[in-house]
């Protein structure tokens, strides 16, 4: 497999990843070209970057103000110039065998389908990788450059589209590297929830007593029995619980906002916030914006 010759452009949004980015751009080294988004990282993130475009990896680095996330992907888009886009993480990292089948995909000859489903496999504090046979999450992440578009009035669990024909990588996976706490995660899921449902109210969606009731726990059985997360012990028994608290904030925080019959939930406590290692409330400041070798957004 030649080094940096799929006709790929890896897709990149960061900030404060410089425990993570590394592993995550080596992983890539197949892809024509690497786009990297930055929003103001304060750590070592560019550095680490630079010593990457030192190697001849063919990253082309962006400085973007955050927009939110799905603002900041189609940025990102905006800049690839490549037939196929891989969107990924700064805390994933492709495996062999999806490295081989996206390689193989994206050949010129391979053109029955416009996307790609791959799966992502998280790495769970305390336990490692899930099981091998939890069935992982199916991700929309390969996809062509020129069919792909973005919902940018969502908030959170944006996603590319297509509207032709997709199908799944059955060979590899994504490696979700990012050991997330208790503590964390119950960050994440209150801001995610409140992005949700400031989304959902926009959208005159109406809170249901039943799946108030009903749809944490059906979740919670989603991941924990259908998708085999027991496999995993009392460590994917929290998991799938977490899925659970994320369900019921969301459903509770959906009731309230009705109740409240306040359709602009901007003084609910809904941070626009960029990705890092934590879920942030703050960002960077306006000084970290001026780096060697950083592309500014053009005009």
């Amino acid at each position: 497999m030649t080094r940096f010759s799929s006709p790929v452009s890896a897709l990149v949004i960061c900030m404060n990843e410089a425990k993570m980015i590394g592993p995550c751009l080596e992983s890539v080294n197949f892809c024509a070209e690497i786009i990297v988004v930055d929003s103001g990282s304060t750590d070592n993130t560019l550095d680490i970057i630079q010593d990457f475009i030192a190697k001849g990896y063919p990253i082309r680095l962006f400085h973007n103000d955050w927009p939110g996330f799905p603002r900041q992907r189609k940025f990102a888009l905006d800049q690839a110039t490549q037939p196929w886009c891989l969107s990924i993480e700064a805390d994933e990292a492709v495996d062999d065998l999806l490295r081989q089948s996206i390689v193989t995909v994206t050949q010129p000859q391979n053109d029955a389908f416009d996307g790609w489903y791959v799966r992502r496999r998280d790495k769970l504090k305390g336990y490692g990788y899930a099981h091998r046979w939890v069935l992982h999450n199916r991700l929309l992440r390969l996809f062509r450059r020129d069919k792909a578009t973005m919902d940018i009035n969502l908030r959170v669990h944006e996603s590319f589209e297509v509207p032709g024909e997709t199908n799944t990588l059955e060979s590899g996976v994504l490696l979700h590297r990012r050991e997330v706490t208790v503590a964390e995660d119950l960050a994440r899921a209150n801001t995610y929830s409140s992005l949700k449902v400031a989304t959902l109210v926009e959208r005159g969606q109406k809170p249901g007593l039943i799946r108030l009731v009903l749809s944490p726990l059906g979740n919670f059985l989603k991941f924990y029995v259908a998708k085999r997360y027991f496999l995993c012990g009392r460590h994917g028994f929290v998991y799938s619980m977490m899925v659970m608290v994320y369900s019921f904030a969301t459903e509770a925080k959906l009731y309230e906002a009705s109740r409240d019959n306040d359709p602009d939930l901007s003084g609910h406590g809904l941070p626009d916030t960029a990705p890092s290692a934590a879920i942030a409330a703050s960002r960077p400041p306006k000084s970290s914006r001026s780096r060697q070798g950083l592309t500014a957004k053009p005009d």
